[in-house]
C-alpha cells in the first residue's frame, strides 16, 4: 500500500510511525470506513480483497521530507488505482519491493512478479494493480514525480519493469529505506531534508543503473548514503570487538580502502569514529541510573573496550577525567 501525502493539519509530526490495521469480514460499517478513509482518503487507492470472507492488512507509514514510506503486511487483498481515483491527478511514482512472499505488480499491460529483495516502479497517474501473496511483506516509497525527473528524465521508460540491473546498489535502497524508517522519529525537519534527499538520489542512481547510465551529480549523495549505513551499523555494533573496517566494509559491499576515503571526507578517520561512538556509548552507560552499582571495567566491555587501561586513558583524554570521576560527578538517584 502507497500513502499519499498527508493534508496540511496531518503534516507536523507525521514522521513518526503511524499504523494502521483491519482484520475481519470485507463488508460492514468498519470495513467500508477503512477502505474509504484510508484506502481511497489517505492512500488514494482502493481494494478488492482476495477473500468474500476475509481481509487482514496492517501497514505502517512514514513521512520524511516530501517522501513516504509504507511497510505492508499480510494484507490479503490487492490495491488499485482505478478510474474513478485517477481523477485526483496524481502522477507520483512508487517505489515496490518485495521483501518476503510474492508480489504481483499489473501496470500498461505487463505483468511484473516480484520475488524477495526485487524491485519495481509504478506510475500513479496510471492503472494499477499490487497484489502481495498471503503473508507476504512489501515495502513502498512514494516519491513525487518531479523530484525523481531532476535525476532520471526519462524515468517513464522505467515504470512497470523489474530493476535488475544492479542487485547490489537494490540492497543499498533497501538498507537506507530501513535505516530511513528507524531515524525518522528523532529527526530534525534538517535532518529530514538531508535523508530524503538522499533516499531520492539514490533511485536515481538505481534508475539510471537500469540504463546503464550514472548521473555525475548522484555519486556524491550515493557515498554519503553509503556512510550513514556504515555508520549505523558501528553504532549497532560498538560493544562487539571483533568490530573492524574490513567487517564494515563487508556489510556494506565495498573495500576497506573505499570506506577509509569516505570517512577521510569527513575528517574522521574510520577508527576515530569507532573510537568516540564506544566513549560517548560508555559515558552514557556510567551516567545511567542503574550504573552505580556495575563495575567501570564491565562497562567498557559492554563498550567494545578490552583494555581497561586503554579505555581510561581515552576517557580522560575525551571528557576531562577518569570513568571512576565521571561517574562520582553525576546526580545521586537514590
Amino acid at each position: 500500500m502507497v500513502p499519499a501525502a498527508p493534508e496540511p493539519a496531518l503534516s507536523h509530526g507525521f514522521s513518526k510511525k503511524l499504523s494502521f490495521s483491519f482484520a475481519g469480514a470485507p463488508r460492514g460499517p468498519a470495513y467500508e470506513a477503512w477502505r474509504e478513509d484510508l484506502c481511497r482518503g489517505f492512500c488514494q487507492l482502493d481494494v478488492a480483497p482476495s477473500s468474500k470472507e476475509w481481509i487482514q492488512s496492517t501497514v505502517e507509514f512514514t513521512r520524511m521530507g516530501d517522501l513516504s514510506f509504507a511497510v505492508a503486511r499480510h494484507p490479503d487483498a490487492s490495491f488499485m488505482r482505478t478510474l474513478p481515483l485517477l481523477a485526483d491527478g496524481c502522477d507520483d511514482l512508487a517505489l515496490i519491493t518485495a521483501v518476503s512472499g510474492g508480489t504481483l505488480n499489473v501496470q500498461r499491460g505487463r505483468v511484473v512478479e516480484l520475488r524477495p529483495s526485487q524491485m519495481s516502479l509504478i506510475s500513479m497517474d496510471e492503472l494499477v494493480e499490487s497484489r502481495l501473496s498471503e503473508n507476504g511483506v512489501l515495502t513502498a516509497l512514494r516519491i513525487p514525480r518531479r523530484l525523481v525527473a531532476a535525476f532520471c528524465p526519462d524515468v517513464d521508460e522505467q515504470v512497470s519493469k523489474p530493476l535488475l540491473s544492479a542487485p547490489t546498489l537494490s540492497k543499498v535502497v533497501s538498507d537506507y529505506f530501513a535505516l530511513c524508517l528507524e531515524a525518522a522519529p528523532t529527526l530534525e525537519p534538517l535532518g529530514e531534508q538531508v535523508m530524503a534527499r538522499q533516499m531520492t538520489e539514490l533511485v536515481g542512481l538505481l534508475l539510471c543503473a537500469e540504463r546503464d547510465e550514472a548521473l555525475p551529480p548522484l555519486r556524491q549523495g550515493y557515498g554519503e548514503a553509503r556512510l550513514q549505513l556504515i555508520k549505523a551499523y558501528v553504532i549497532e555494533h560498538l560493544d562487539k570487538r571483533g568490530l573492524s573496517i574490513a567487517s564494515a566494509a563487508r556489510r556494506a559491499g565495498l573495500t576497506p580502502k573505499k570506506v577509509q576515503r569516505l570517512f577521510k571526507a569527513t575528517g574522521m578517520t574510520f577508527a576515530e569514529f569507532v573510537l568516540e561512538q564506544r566513549l560517548l556509548l560508555a559515558c552514557r552507560l556510567i551516567s545511567s541510573p542503574t550504573a552505580p552499582g556495575e563495575k567501570i571495567g564491565s562497562i567498557a566491555l559492554d563498550a567494545g573496550f578490552g583494555d581497561p587501561s586503554y579505555f581510561n586513558r581515552t576517557f580522560r583524554q575525551r571528557f576531562g577525567m577518569t570513568p571512576s570521576e565521571w561517574r562520582d560527578a553525576q546526580p545521586d538517584w537514590a
